[in-house]
C-alpha cells in the first residue's frame, strides 16, 4: 500500500515507514512546504514505488517488516534506473555498525531520531543539493576494510562517503549537544534534589520531635486515664459500701426520729440520748454521702445534653490515632481503623465526657487485642423496634469490632469485673468497668459477642429519648399532718422494712408488706380489683429478681394515677426519674419521718386536685 499527494512541478520524495504516526509526521512536514509524497508502509512497498515512479529523493526508517532500510537502499543503488536516487536513512545510530552498514549500501545521508521539523528539512535541501554534484562524480573500484573484527566492502563514491560521514559528524554533534544539556540538567536536578533531601531531613527530624512529643503527652494522658479509672473504680466500691451503710442506719433513724416525736413520757436523759444518736445518724449519712461524691455519679445528671454520636466516635478516632496507627507500625504491625457510621442518626441525651472515655476505653481494648494487627471497626445505626404497648422504640447502636485475638467463655463471663485484666502488669482491670458503669448510668445495654482467634464485637445500645429531665431532691422538712392513708411497702429487707411499717402505722396509716418487688405487684394487683386500692406506693430502688423499676413499671400499668415513692440507699442520682419514669418522688435511703410525711402531703394533694 502507498499513498501519494501530487503537486505540479513540485520534487516528489518516497517515503518508506512502518510506523503510520511517524509516516503521518513526515508526510505533514514534507507536504507543508511544497514537497509531493508518496508514502509506504515497508522497504517492499518503497521499491515497487520507485521502480514504477522515479522519486527525486527516497526517505527511509530501518527497521522495517518483509525488508528493512539497509536492503531498500542497498537494491535501490544497484538498480540502473534508481541508482542516481539519494536515500536518507532515519536511525537512532547507536552502533558505529550503522555506520558501516549505510556506506555498504550507499546510503547518502542519516537523519538521527528524533528530529526536529528544521533540521529534517535543512538535511534533506542538503542531499538533494548534493546528488546534482554527484553526477559527474564516478563510483570507484571500492574497497575492503576491517571493523569490529569483520570485512566490509565499500562501493560508496567519495561524495556519498564524505555526505555520510558529514551527517555523522553532525548527527554525533547534535547527540553531545542533547548529553550536555542534559548533564546540565541533572546537574541543577541534583542540586534541588540534596536541596529537598535537606529540607526531607529536617520536616522528619521536626516530626519525629512532635511524635515524641505526641507519645510523652500520650502517656501522660493514659496515666492519668488509668489513674481516673482506678478512681472511678473506688468510687463504685464506695458507693456499694455507702448502700449497704444506708440500709443499715435506715431503721435507727426513723425509729430514733419517731420516738422524738411521738414518746411524751421520755425523760429528759433518754430524749437527750436519742438526739445524740439522731446527731450521729446525720454525721454518719453526711459521711455515707461524701463517699457518693467520690464517685460522683450526680455528674451525669448536671452533664445531661444533646449528643451527636457520630461526631463524638470520629473525635475519638482522631484522638487515639497515635495509639491504633503510629504506635503500632514503629513496631512494624498494621492495624487499620474502619469508620461505618450511619448518617442522621438522631441524638442521645447523656453525659458527653464518659461516652466519649467510653469509646476510648474500647478502641483501645480492640488495639490490645490485635497484637498481630488487623481491622478495628466502628460502627454506628439506628434500630427500631415495637414494644409491648405498640410504641415504636428507638435505639442508638454503637459497635466496636476487632479481628483480634478474642475471648473464651470464662474471660468474656468476667471481662466486666472490677480489676479483672488478661493484660498482666500493663492492664487496670478498670476499662471495661467503667464502659459498663457509663452505659447503666445511660440506660444504654451493653453487648460482647468474642470467639478465641475471631475477635471481639462490643456493642452499645442508648435510648433515644426526648432528653426531659426532672429535678430531684429532699423534700420541705414541714410537719404536714396527712390523713390515714392504705401504703403498700415493698422492701427485701426485713428489719427496714418493718421500721418503715411500724412508723407509717404510728402516723396513722393502714401498712401493708411485701418482701419482694413480685409480690408487692401482686398484692397491689389483688388490692386494685377490690374495694380497697392502695393510695400510695413505697418501694425500695435495688432487690433482687425484681426491682424498684419493674414494680414501679406495674403499679403504672394497673394504676398510672397511683403516687409512687423510690427508695434507694444508692443516692438520690442514681434512682432519679429520669432513669425511673415512672416513679412521683425519690428518697435517699436513710429516709426522714418529715421527708415522708411531706412527700405523701404532697403526693396525694396532688393527686385529689387531678
Amino acid at each position: 500500500m502507498s499513498s501519494a499527494k501530487r503537486v505540479p512541478g513540485a520534487l516528489e520524495i518516497l517515503i518508506a515507514e512502518d510506523s503510520p504516526t511517524q509516516l503521518q509526521r513526515l508526510q505533514v512536514i514534507l507536504e507543508r512546504h511544497a514537497y509531493r509524497v508518496t508514502a509506504t508502509a515497508n522497504g517492499r512497498l518503497a521499491l515497487e514505488a520507485a521502480r514504477r515512479h522515479r522519486p527525486a529523493l527516497l526517505v527511509s526508517d530501518i527497521v522495517m517488516p518483509e525488508m528493512d532500510g539497509y536492503e531498500l537502499c542497498r537494491r535501490v543503488k544497484e538498480d540502473p534506473r534508481l541508482s542516481g536516487v539519494p536515500v536518507i536513512l532515519v536511525t537512532t545510530l547507536s552502533d558505529p555498525q550503522d555506520v558501516i552498514r549505510g556506506l555498504e549500501c550507499r546510503a547518502d545521508n542519516f537523519i538521527l531520531k528524533p528530529y526536529e521539523e528544521e533540521q529534517l528539512l535543512r538535511r534533506i535541501q542538503f542531499v538533494l543539493v548534493n546528488s546534482q554534484m554527484r553526477q559527474s562524480d564516478q563510483p570507484g573500484m571500492g574497497l575492503e576494510i576491517v571493523f569490529g573484527g569483520q570485512k566490509h566492502f565499500i562501493t560508496a563514491d567519495r561524495l556519498q562517503i564524505l555526505n555520510l560521514l558529514l551527517s555523522t559528524y553532525e548527527a554525533a554533534m547534535e547527540r553531545n549537544e542533547e548529553l550536555t544539556a542534559t548533564r546540565d540538567t541533572l546537574r541543577e536536578t541534583n542540586l534541588k534534589l540534596e536541596d529537598l533531601t535537606r529540607d526531607l531531613e529536617d520536616r522528619v527530624l521536626a516530626r519525629t520531635r512532635e511524635l515524641e512529643s505526641s507519645n510523652e503527652a500520650l502517656r501522660q494522658a493514659q496515666q492519668a486515664l488509668i489513674q481516673q479509672e482506678r478512681l472511678r473504680a473506688l468510687g463504685q466500691m464506695a458507693s456499694g459500701i455507702a448502700h449497704d451503710i444506708n440500709n443499715a442506719i435506715s431503721p435507727i433513724a426513723l425509729y430514733t426520729e419517731s420516738m422524738l416525736e411521738h414518746e411524751s413520757g421520755l425523760s429528759a436523759e433518754g430524749r437527750a440520748r436519742l438526739v445524740t444518736i439522731q446527731r450521729a445518724i446525720d454525721d454518719v449519712a453526711q459521711t455515707v454521702g461524701r463517699m457518693r461524691e467520690f464517685y460522683r455519679p450526680q455528674d451525669l445528671k448536671r452533664q445531661r445534653a444533646n449528643v451527636e454520636l457520630n461526631a463524638l466516635a470520629q473525635q475519638v478516632i482522631e484522638l487515639t490515632r497515635a495509639r491504633w496507627s503510629d504506635q503500632p507500625q514503629r513496631r512494624g504491625v498494621m492495624i487499620e481503623l474502619k469508620a461505618e457510621l450511619a448518617p442522621e442518626l438522631p441524638e442521645i441525651v447523656g453525659a458527653e465526657h464518659e461516652i466519649r472515655d467510653a469509646i476510648t476505653n474500647l478502641i483501645f481494648n480492640a488495639v490490645d487485642a490485635s497484637p498481630d494487627g488487623g481491622v478495628i471497626t466502628v460502627r454506628s445505626s439506628l434500630l427500631t423496634r415495637d414494644a409491648e404497648d405498640g410504641i415504636t422504640a428507638r435505639s442508638v447502636l454503637l459497635e466496636v469490632s476487632d479481628s483480634g485475638i478474642g475471648m473464651d467463655e470464662e474471660t468474656r463471663r468476667r471481662c466486666l469485673e472490677p480489676f479483672f485484666t488478661t493484660k498482666g502488669e500493663r492492664g487496670t482491670g478498670l476499662g471495661l468497668a467503667m464502659v459498663f458503669g457509663m452505659a447503666q448510668r445511660h440506660g444504654a445495654t451493653l453487648e460482647i459477642d468474642s470467639r478465641p482467634g475471631r475477635g471481639t464485637t462490643i456493642r452499645l445500645l442508648f435510648p433515644v429519648t426526648s432528653g426531659a429531665t426532672a429535678t430531684t431532691g429532699r423534700v420541705p422538712v414541714l410537719k404536714v399532718p396527712v390523713p390515714g392513708l392504705r401504703i403498700l411497702v415493698v422492701d427485701d429487707d426485713p428489719v427496714l422494712r418493718d421500721s418503715l411499717s411500724n412508723t407509717l402505722r404510728e402516723e396513722g396509716h393502714r401498712v401493708t408488706p411485701a418482701g419482694g418487688g413480685q409480690e408487692g405487684i401482686e398484692l397491689f394487683r389483688t388490692a386494685q380489683q377490690s374495694t380497697e386500692p392502695f393510695d400510695v406506693v413505697l418501694t425500695d430502688l435495688g432487690m433482687p429478681h425484681v426491682d424498684g423499676r419493674q414494680v414501679a413499671a406495674a403499679v403504672r400499668a394497673i394504676a398510672p394515677r397511683t403516687p409512687i415513692i423510690l427508695l434507694t440507699g444508692w443516692g438520690q442520682q442514681t434512682g432519679a426519674q429520669h432513669e425511673v419514669p415512672e416513679v412521683s418522688r425519690v428518697l435517699g435511703k436513710p429516709p426522714r419521718l418529715r421527708e415522708l410525711r411531706a412527700a405523701l402531703a404532697e403526693l396525694t394533694a396532688a393527686r385529689d386536685a387531678d
